[in-house]
């Protein structure tokens, strides 16, 4: 009984501190608040390439949001036979500085899953990009799927013909 009421204070708790993220006419939500400008470029149903770019609310393009792909051969599976690996680059503008994150679903990647990454990263302060968040999110998150092709790429071998 006791376990009961800990856990039912734990969701009443993390529900009250919760916030509410929504996609409505290019611009990103929090709480009903405006918070950045969202463009996409492809990203519908069947389009093989997908591109947000995320503005602050003055219009000036901060960032992209790439959606990438490559093959892994430890991801080959009976579920996952084709190997396929999707993960959303992210590309600053004023710095070039870029980041990569999972994939944030199974199915094709839309504005709402974007926005809901770029509001907990806390990436923009009072609809302008905070540098601070941007650094910070670059720094934590790496480019571990570069790396990985990189590995699987192997060692580059030059080959000097003297000949």
């Amino acid at each position: 009984m006791k376990g009961f009421f800990i856990l039912c204070f734990v969701l009443l708790t993390s529900t009250a501190f919760a916030q509410k993220v929504e996609v409505k006419a290019d611009a990103i939500l929090v709480d009903g608040v405006k918070y950045a400008l969202i463009e996409q470029d492809g990203c519908k149903l069947m389009d093989t390439q997908c591109l947000y770019y995320l503005n602050s609310l003055d219009g000036k393009r901060q960032f992209a949001v790439k959606q990438m792909e490559f093959v892994d051969p430890a991801t080959i599976s009976d579920s996952h036979p084709d190997g396929r690996t999707l993960y959303l680059q992210f590309v600053f503008m004023g710095s070039g500085a870029k980041t990569e994150i999972s994939f944030p679903t199974t199915l094709h990647l839309r504005a709402i899953d974007v926005a809901r990454k770029v509001v907990k990263a806390k990436l923009f302060t009072d609809g302008s990009l905070s540098e601070q968040a941007a650094s910070d999110f670059v720094t934590t998150n790496g480019i571990p799927f570069t790396e990985r092709q990189k590995q699987l790429a192997g060692p580059k071998v030059i080959l000097i013909d003297k000949n």
